[in-house]
């Protein structure tokens, strides 16, 4: 992989929206890597502080650190985003993934992962899970510019709400469909990625999350991205929205 695609890629994926209660991991992994490294990576920390009426201080820290060799893969995401205007909080959410996967063969991997998880605004004072299970590859093309998989894992999790400090825990059923379609040279790519994580038991207790992305070429470094994220949560608190989505648009200037 050429190593300014990579580093942008990186960087671009920080854009990441952070309210959803599903971490993406599909979209988070680096793909296409062939050089000799089994690190790839990278850290950011920012904070800003102004004031022309109110005082508005932001946060914004984050890692994304993999590292590959042979049939094994581990995968460490963090993200931390505060903004807070005067009196208000427009943000305070944070979490961290740590994921292992162990190549079975060229199309199953067993999946293991642990996340801690915080969202003031949706009242989760604090998540904890951790869980196993399948991925299985429906889809590589010989050039790798399309694939498709589909997982399927045994989730817990443990909830602290911050609505009357309420607690719960419950055991789910964490499925997702992700593919990259690349159609011919064009310079298109477009992603996918759906997860459906319901209790067991109790479907109507469950967590929904969608994300689309597409880009395309402009002129010969100039590409237009857009990207949509839906998610919703059935099982939180009744003053916390019960779904959020994003959708942002923008451009990409490849060095």
């Amino acid at each position: 992989m050429n190593r300014k695609l990579l580093i942008l890629s990186l960087l671009l994926s920080f854009n990441h929206f952070a309210e959803g209660q599903i971490i993406n991991i599909e979209d988070q992994r680096i793909q296409n890597t062939n050089d000799s490294t089994h690190w790839y990576g990278a850290l950011r920390l920012g904070a800003n502080l102004s004031k022309v009426k109110d005082q508005i201080v932001q946060i914004n820290s984050g890692a994304h650190v993999q590292m590959q060799t042979g049939k094994n893969l581990l995968l460490l995401l963090m993200d931390i985003r505060f903004l807070r205007a005067g009196e208000q909080n427009f943000s305070n959410s944070g979490y961290v993934h740590l994921r292992y996967n162990f190549g079975l063969s060229d199309k199953w991997v067993l999946e293991s992962f642990g996340q801690l998880q915080y969202n003031r605004l949706l009242l989760i004072r604090q998540r904890s899970l951790a869980g196993a299970g399948m991925r299985f590859r429906v889809l590589n093309s010989e050039d790798g510019k399309n694939r498709m998989n589909i997982g399927l894992a045994y989730l817990y999790e443990f909830n602290d709400f911050t609505e009357g400090n309420a607690s719960a825990e419950w055991h789910r059923l964490s499925s997702y469909l992700s593919f990259v379609i690349q159609p011919g040279d064009s310079g298109a790519r477009f992603l996918g990625t759906t997860y459906f994580q319901p209790r067991f038991g109790k479907w109507s207790n469950h967590r929904l999350s969608s994300e689309w992305r597409l880009s395309f070429p402009i002129l010969k470094k100039l590409s237009f991205s857009t990207y949509f994220v839906y998610s919703s949560d059935t099982a939180l608190p009744s003053d916390a929205p019960t779904s959020t989505y994003s959708w942002n648009n923008g451009i990409v200037w490849k060095l």
